[in-house]
């Protein structure tokens, strides 16, 4: 019995300090700020009277001892003369005589600091080098004080002197211990050593006190050289110390603002921590005002005045020397096209408050009770029940007792289902026990919001990071989809598929700019990527081949087999155009060549650019595959297309490209054998069959979920459970038009990003075919500003005559078809092969046609 109530103490303390723990944890970042913003202001309250009380005690002090005398001192009628009445006459009595004497002001300075640091959280504050300077000055201050006083007068300012009662009985044992002297000599080494630590300026001054200043060279006899040559080691050695400092920097070390602003600062930086006498050994820091030392010449040594005089030789001093330090140019910033471009705020998404719901502690002694009489029934024992809550599956780690087999607990998930009156339970092994997962009563919405604000996606240092949703353990599941590198999504209809790829889209949109990442979405439901057509500016790569802004809009989104074939096959092109390039950098990741090419490392001249990342979402791919009662064409497309994403799979990590498809029908002749060893990443849905989980995920489960966004994610080792994130199409219509509504690359800011131009198939033009008989309205004016400006570039058309990029490009294909550009030359403009005279005449054929 006695057992059975500490065992319940110990549970009630535990749930206790559970609910301490999860109220911090679950309270948001501006809610915690607020908490901290409040903390200090309350703190700074508190300091500012503590200041007001000490100040007004020592003025008042002797007039408010005859409280002392008062039997109740707080109940009694008598006025004390302090500011801050009785309680501040008691707390300052208790700094100032009881404690530390004038030392006190060094707690109300640390008080401050305090307070400061929780108000402005952001800022950067060595509270523990303060406090130790702080503490440990108030105590010798107060030591300093008292025997200062003892010297000259024997009355007790302030009730216990200048130094308080505590500067009082250390003095006091100190004097009987190694007498006046020695404990004067003791307190004034104490204080050198304080003010070393507290100040820098008192360092320097202190490390350079003694020093004397290097003497002038004299003519020495040969004695004196020849014992110079024998020494000359040790001399050399010696002297090395009087020319630690150059002289160029010496002014300004000395410089009075300059020791202002760095020495007696308690707040100075991180990097000054290196020079800090706290730390061990000598530390040789040099200052921000230092050229580096591998580019500080050496100085030339001069010659003995001797060799001079007898080798009559003349020596001439170059006075050009040139040491000023040449900075390097910077890095080049991929975001500066773009440098006012804002990423959407975290309050355009929902925080769904209404959909959070608690699991009851009677739920959950109630599925372990019908655990464990399931599992006695068929004489399974159990040694311990554990439940980990969930926001949608609760986890219950069931020990079994020694000598139970664990396939005796496998084998009984459809009765521990039965037992519990549930659908979609899973009995999985885990590495100490197995675990029963058992669906909530109240299933919990997890919102996107909460995903995105997490640590976890916010620390995360992936190059695509994702936030999918919540793990059982109320974990934020976020992998990289880099490292995936491609990823399959498979479910039945309606169970959160759709709603999953519109959340690691938000993800990839909240976390990379527009330069770094671009999108190609392929819907052949037509209606499921449409709110991503205004991102056509911003984030959407597109084929060259609309032929108005209003059709390239349109086409922005590929709904057609047509349109994904050409697209799929323009991003081959371009990834074996980006291997090109990687090739030539001499590097196998795009991500080592965009930080050689920020380098300046790689020149544009030589066809260098900065690459994004390229991640095409395929919705529905098996209405892309599945060609069935379709003509050959058809067919033939449908085959195309798998081997474009099948090659795309096989080679384009390593080049930026990543793939994500999704179908509703993972069967076999849709999610083939080939498409499964090309995506080793891969998250099931709920379908209805076991077989249909074994086709995603080798292995049966899947048909167990409960559906709506409950999912298994596969990265190639183990299978978690996840509650993926909600955002809903509104969410998702605020996020776009947020987007949107900024302008676009000041450059040419109507211009998305462009893919190479497809190859041509069946015949047909890919791009390239002209008709010189159909002449662009705007030719004779292109015509006529690139032969004045001797410079054919397409973006000279869009930016001075206001042409969309498809029309610029075909007018320069029309150009050089007529013989006044010369072809393309990589990234160089063409050159112009005509002068106006012979310009004039091609204009003139060309107006008889």
């Amino acid at each position: 019995m006695a057992a059975k109530k500490t065992k319940e103490k110990t549970d009630t303390k535990v749930k206790e300090k559970r609910f301490r723990f999860s109220f911090f944890s679950n309270m948001s970042e501006d809610s915690k700020i607020r908490l901290l913003k409040f903390s200090g202001l309350t703190l700074g309250l508190f300091t500012l009277c503590t200041f007001v009380f000490i100040v007004s005690y020592l003025f008042t002090w002797t007039s408010d001892q005859s409280l002392l005398s008062q039997p109740d001192m707080m109940d009694s009628n008598v006025h004390a003369a302090n500011a801050g009445s009785k309680l501040g006459y008691r707390w300052s009595r208790f700094l100032v005589q009881q404690c530390f004497g004038l030392g006190s002001f060094a707690i109300v300075f640390l008080l401050g600091v305090f307070s400061y640091k929780l108000f402005f959280p952001e800022k950067q504050v060595r509270l523990i080098r303060l406090t130790l300077l702080s503490c440990s000055g108030a105590l010798l201050f107060s030591y300093i004080c008292t025997f200062l006083s003892t010297l000259f007068t024997d009355d007790t300012f302030f009730g216990g002197g200048l130094g308080g009662d505590a500067g009082a009985a250390v003095v006091a044992w100190m004097k009987n211990l190694v007498g006046p002297l020695a404990t004067g000599l003791l307190l004034l080494v104490l204080f050198f050593g304080w003010m070393i630590l507290a100040s820098r300026r008192f360092a320097h001054w202190f490390d350079q006190w003694g020093i004397r200043k290097p003497k002038e060279v004299v003519p020495e006899s040969p004695e004196t050289v020849q014992e110079a040559d024998n020494h000359g080691e040790m001399q050399a050695n010696e002297d090395f110390h009087t020319e630690l400092e150059p002289e160029d920097v010496a002014p300004l070390r000395s410089n009075p603002s300059f020791d202002q602003e760095n020495d007696d600062d308690p707040f100075y930086s991180s990097e000054e921590l290196q020079s800090d006498p706290l730390m061990e050994g000598p530390v040789e820091q040099p200052s921000q005002f230092d050229p580096p030392q591998e580019q500080v010449p050496p100085r030339p040594q001069p010659l003995p005045e001797e060799e001079q005089s007898d080798a009559e030789m003349e020596v001439q001093i170059a006075n050009n020397i040139d040491t000023t330090v040449v900075e390097e140019l910077p890095r080049i910033d991929n975001r500066q096209e773009l440098e006012r471009y804002e990423f959407p705020p975290l309050d355009l998404l929902e925080d769904y408050d209404g959909g959070h719901h608690h699991v009851g502690q009677q739920e959950l002694e109630t599925n372990n009770n019908r655990i464990r009489a399931t599992l006695m029934n068929y004489r399974v024992e159990v040694v311990k029940v554990t439940a980990v809550v969930g926001p949608t599956v609760t986890l219950y780690k069931v020990v079994p007792a020694p000598g139970v087999k664990v396939s005796s607990i496998e084998n009984l998930h459809r009765e521990i289902a039965m037992s519990l009156g549930a659908k979609g339970v899973r009995v999985v092994t885990l590495p100490d026990c197995v675990g029963i997962e058992v669906p909530n009563s109240t299933p919990t919405i997890v919102p996107l919001k909460a995903m995105l604000n997490s640590d976890a996606f916010r620390n995360s240092k992936a190059e695509l990071p994702v936030a999918l949703g919540y793990t059982i353990t109320q974990e934020v599941k976020t992998f990289d989809l880099t490292d995936a590198p491609h990823l399959l999504i498979a479910g039945a209809t309606k169970q959160g598929k759709s709603v999953g790829l519109n959340v690691i889209i938000s993800s990839l949109l909240y976390a990379k700019h527009p330069s770094e990442l671009k999108f190609v979405f392929i819907d052949p439901k037509v209606v499921e990527f449409t709110a991503y057509k205004s991102l056509l500016k911003h984030y959407l790569a597109v084929l060259p081949m609309a032929v108005s802004e209003e059709d390239e809009a349109e086409s922005a989104i590929i709904n057609s087999p047509k349109q994904a074939d050409q697209v799929l096959n323009s991003l081959c092109i371009e990834m074996d155009q980006r291997y090109n390039l990687l090739k030539l950098a001499g590097v196998n990741d795009l991500k080592l060549y965009n930080e050689k090419y920020k380098d300046r490392k790689l020149l544009p001249t030589e066809g260098h650019k900065y690459l994004p990342y390229l991640v095409v979402v395929i919705d529905e791919y098996a209405d892309l595959t599945m060609s069935g009662g379709a003509g050959s064409d058809a067919r033939k497309a449908a085959k195309q297309i798998e081997s474009s994403i099948v090659r795309l799979a096989q080679k384009g990590r390593a080049a930026g490209i990543h793939v994500i498809i999704a179908t509703q029908r993972p069967s076999v002749n849709v999610i083939t054998g080939l498409i499964k060893a090309n995506f080793p990443t891969r998250i099931a849905f709920r379908v209805t069959s076991r077989i249909d989980s074994n086709t995603i995920l080798d292995t049966s489960g899947a048909e167990n979920l409960i559906g709506r966004g409950d999912m298994l994610y596969y990265a190639g080792v183990d299978i978690d459970r996840v509650q993926c994130a909600l955002v809903s199409m509104k969410e998702i219509n605020r996020i776009t038009d947020f987007i949107s509504s900024q302008k676009g690359y000041k450059q040419c800011y109507s211009t998305p990003y462009y893919l190479p131009v497809p190859e041509a198939q069946d015949g047909e033009a890919g791009g390239g075919s002209l008709d010189i008989s159909n002449i662009d309205s705007m030719f004779e004016d292109a015509a006529r500003m690139v032969v004045s400006t001797q410079k054919g570039s397409t973006s000279d058309l869009q930016r001075r005559l206001g042409m969309g990029y498809a029309r610029a490009g075909r007018v320069m294909d029309q150009l050089e078809a007529a013989g006044i550009v010369g072809p393309q030359e990589g990234s160089k403009p063409r050159k112009v092969l005509v002068s106006f005279e012979e310009l004039d005449e091609i204009l003139r054929e060309f107006v008889k046609e």
